[in-house]
């Protein structure tokens, strides 16, 4: 299926909605998103994984990575909408912990 990326931003928050698949052929659209809206100064980055049906080690790489991005530029990174498959791994790999958020609390 691919991927489907629809960003909004408002008062310095950035929420990404993905749509798809996040694996090898898709990551690096997701990683310059990413990057771009913390380069660009928003504070808060939120990634709504709602629609996401799959992600693999390259999409985990890549929210890692943004999420080091944000810390390192004083922004908050976290993952909503995580279910199923895509939950599972975030939860096996220990990585809800650090990105796996309430987006409410953070701005």
């Amino acid at each position: 299926m691919g991927l489907a990326l629809h960003t909004t931003q408002q008062d310095g928050r950035a929420t990404v909605a993905a749509r798809g698949s996040i694996d090898l052929h898709s990551s690096e659209e997701l990683r310059e998103r990413l990057t771009e809206l913390v380069d660009a100064g928003n504070k808060v980055i939120v990634v709504d994984l709602t629609a996401v049906d799959f992600c693999d080690s390259s999409g985990l790489n890549v929210l890692v990575r943004a999420y080091k991005h944000a810390r390192a530029q004083s922004a908050t990174f976290t993952v909503t909408g995580a279910y199923g498959r895509v939950e599972n791994v975030l939860r096996t790999t220990g990585l809800d912990k650090f990105l796996i958020g309430d987006p409410a609390a953070d701005g």
